[in-house]
C-alpha cells in the first residue's frame, strides 16, 4: 500500500511539474504569437490559463488527500507496531513467570514479522 502511495505521490509531483511548463509554454506563445502579428492569438489564452488554474486546484487537492493518506497510514503502522510491541512484552512476562517454552515463530510467522519490520523503515522514509 506504501508503495502505491509512493507511486501516486511521484505521478502528482510529476503532473505539476507538467502543469507549470504548459503554463509558462502558453503564456510564451501567446507572447510570440502576439509580437508576431501585433494581434492576439486565435485561441482565449486567459480562458485557457483559467482551465490550467482549474486543473491546478484539482490537482493541489489531490495532493493534499495523498499527504493525508500518508500520514493516516504513517499513524495506522505505529498503532500496529505499538500493539505488536506490547503483545510481544507480555509473551516474554508470562513465559518467565509461568515457566512455559513458547514455540519458535513458524516460517509464516517470521514472514510477517521480516514485513512489519520492513514496512517500518519504509514508514519512516516517506516524507508527510
Amino acid at each position: 500500500m506504501e508503495t502505491t502511495v509512493d507511486k501516486l505521490e511521484a505521478m502528482f509531483l510529476k503532473s505539476e511539474a507538467d502543469l507549470e511548463y504548459i503554463e509558462k509554454r502558453l503564456k510564451l506563445d501567446f507572447l510570440n504569437q502576439h509580437a508576431v502579428n501585433g494581434c492576439p492569438a486565435k485561441e482565449n489564452p486567459s480562458e485557457m490559463l483559467e482551465n490550467l488554474r482549474d486543473i491546478k486546484a484539482k490537482h493541489t487537492a489531490l495532493s493534499s488527500q495523498v499527504n493525508e493518506i500518508t500520514a493516516a497510514q504513517k499513524e495506522s503502522m505505529d498503532s500496529i507496531r505499538s500493539n505488536l510491541q506490547s503483545i510481544m512484552e507480555l509473551m516474554r512476562h508470562f513465559q518467565k513467570t509461568t515457566d512455559v517454552e513458547v514455540q519458535p515463530l513458524t516460517e509464516l510467522e517470521h514472514e510477517s514479522a521480516e514485513l512489519l519490520d520492513s514496512a517500518a523503515q519504509i514508514t519512516t522514509a516517506v516524507p508527510c
